[in-house]
């Protein structure tokens, strides 16, 4: 068995006391001959954590198969010291295989009291309102801006390793650990993309609001840190930085109408084409009223509107016809004091975009 140990200033921009004890937290990445192991091999554990201004990184690999034993041993003695996991799909991959491998070898596994944080299950949400095609790490890696010098994947490097125990060739050596190396160094930038999460699902406060011709925009302070400039555009505009939320909305000048959910209390007069309460319409002609109808019961009104998502927030909520699902408020009924109804209607934008995790 070799081991190795190196030490890095720490740069990590995620605040990863979100996660717990800074010093209790241990990333790690393991490598494999496949993806079972009662069919392969584990070759290769990395590990990071921080201590202070340091990130101390350690790699135990396996100079032949036997070595599997005294590798997954010397991992479990140092990971004593911690009681969280970071990992990148971690609890789809390397935790069961450790399982299985430790089973295999009559191991006590310590890892099975830990908690683990795997990234990818808190971000693949992420995805579509982020446009990005994959979300395996090295995707998210360049999407942060972090590019590799390790040109290979992990079911590329199997071969690798059987060449390195025939060989014992330092190449081969450096190409299998680097790309470990960069699979725990990547992790670290990655982790970052939690400020999405933190961020979005956090609380929002209206700071102030400016109208011209075609939108309203909406300034939200926050109370979370995106070290991130984020723009989506739809028919709505979002962007993202530091601790601001700006929402671009478009403005709807438009008559639109208000439906009464109490239809049967309403007439419908064909010739004003708008519905009027009973009490009202039993003084209009027969011949120019009928019982209104789900589709018929309502009232026009040409306004300025924007998009409203969810009924709850308002009372009065517009649309062009009865079965049309995008819905609208009067802009000049909106009062910009209502801090709680705001806070809410950016929940609602969010929730459009797909930003919030569910």
């Amino acid at each position: 068995m070799k081991e190795i140990t190196k030490k890095f200033k720490n740069n990590i921009k995620y605040d990863l006391s979100k996660i717990g004890d800074v010093k209790r937290l241990l990333f790690f990445d393991i490598e494999t001959t496949g993806l079972s192991p009662k069919n392969s091999n584990l070759y290769l554990i990395g590990s990071i954590n921080v201590d202070n201004d340091t990130v101390i990184f350690k790699q135990w690999f396996c100079e032949s198969l036997s070595d599997e034993t005294a590798v997954l041993q010397a991992f479990f003695e140092y990971a004593a010291d911690f009681d969280t996991l970071i990992n990148f799909n971690g609890d789809g991959f390397d935790l069961p295989y450790i399982r299985e491998c430790s089973k295999q070898y009559y191991l006590f596994n310590p890892l099975e009291t830990y908690k683990s944080l795997d990234i990818y299950k808190e971000v693949r949400y992420l995805k579509k309102p982020l446009g990005l095609e994959r979300m395996n790490q090295k995707s998210l890696e360049e999407f942060l801006g972090l590019y590799r010098e390790d040109k290979y994947d992990g079911g590329t490097l199997i071969r690798f390793y059987y060449d390195y125990i025939n060989s014992r060739d330092e190449k081969t050596l450096h190409l299998l650990l680097l790309h470990n190396e960069e699979d725990l160094l990547g992790m670290l930038k990655v982790v970052e993309m939690l400020s999405f999460v933190v961020f979005f699902n956090s609380d929002f406060t209206l700071s102030d609001v400016k109208k011209n011709e075609d939108y309203l925009t909406l300034y939200y302070t926050c109370s979370e840190y995106l070290d991130y400039k984020l723009s989506i555009e739809d028919e709505i505009f979002l962007n993202a930085s530091e601790n601001k939320l700006i929402l671009d909305i478009p403005i709807l000048k438009s008559e639109l109408k208000f439906f009464f959910e109490n239809y049967k209390d309403y007439y419908y007069l064909t010739i004003e084409d708008y519905a009027v309460h009973k009490s009202i319409g039993e003084f209009v002609d027969k011949s120019v009223k009928k019982k209104a109808t789900r589709q018929t019961a309502y009232i026009k009104q040409f306004a300025e509107y924007i998009p409203c998502f969810n009924t709850g927030l308002i009372g009065e909520t517009f649309k062009k016809e009865y079965k049309s699902k995008e819905k609208y408020i009067n802009l000049a009924k909106l009062d910009f004091s209502d801090k709680v109804f705001f806070r809410e209607y950016a929940i609602e934008m969010l929730k459009q975009f797909k930003l919030l995790k569910q």
